[in-house]
């Protein structure tokens, strides 16, 4: 088997998410899928190349040119974050969720599903030469908005993105409760002000 670093070089990857995935793309073991380092919200926001609030329009899984499970993923998007982006976006994840016509799956531990008329913000990976990309930090990148009757939007933490939600804390006054929900303007105005200090560095 080819070393890590060849696959990464290979796959032309420039995240760690990025070389997870496109050195699974390229042939690598599926244990380099859990190779995953848990990060914060700036971290988040610094590795991101794309970063909107979109809704999930479609899911379809099937095998790219290459033969690769795939799984395509178009959103709707509400409002750009970070980067280029226009009113519609698909992105290309590696495995699926659904078998396949020949009946295979291949699901990776800790990447995030889809499901049509999910709404999220969402902080994707730079693409690697194989068109994939995915959330930063696998599941840690994606955030659920949950709507609840009139009240305002809300981001709701996740197992896999909890900590990266409760990093807000140091941006937040000293004595404020760890968060597992935090309205969604709010969190917002955070990912603007990371993405602004980014960009003036």
């Amino acid at each position: 088997m080819p070393s890590t670093d060849r696959l990464l070089k290979r796959c032309g990857t420039r995240l760690g998410l990025s070389a997870i995935i496109g050195g699974l793309a390229c042939g690598a073991t599926a244990a380099l899928a859990t190779m995953t380092v848990r990060l914060d919200l700036p971290q988040v926001v610094s590795a991101a190349e794309r970063a909107f609030v979109g809704r999930v329009v479609s899911v379809r899984s099937e095998r790219d040119q290459a033969g690769l499970p795939s799984t395509w993923v178009t959103f709707a998007v509400d409002q750009v974050i970070k980067g280029h982006i226009g009113s519609e976006l698909t992105m290309k994840q590696f495995g699926t969720a659904t078998p396949l016509s020949d009946g295979s799956v291949i699901r990776l531990p800790g990447l995030p599903s889809y499901v049509p008329g999910e709404e999220m913000v969402i902080f994707l990976s730079a693409e690697s030469e194989a068109g994939f990309c995915s959330p930063i930090g696998l599941a840690q990148g994606k955030f659920p908005i949950m709507r609840k009757g009139g009240g305002p939007a809300t981001v709701t933490a996740t197992v896999e993105n909890l900590g990266v939600l409760q990093s807000m804390r140091s941006l937040q006054a000293p004595r404020t409760p760890l968060a597992t929900e935090i309205t969604l303007n709010d969190f917002l105005d955070h990912v603007a002000q990371l993405v602004a200090q980014r960009a003036s560095h």
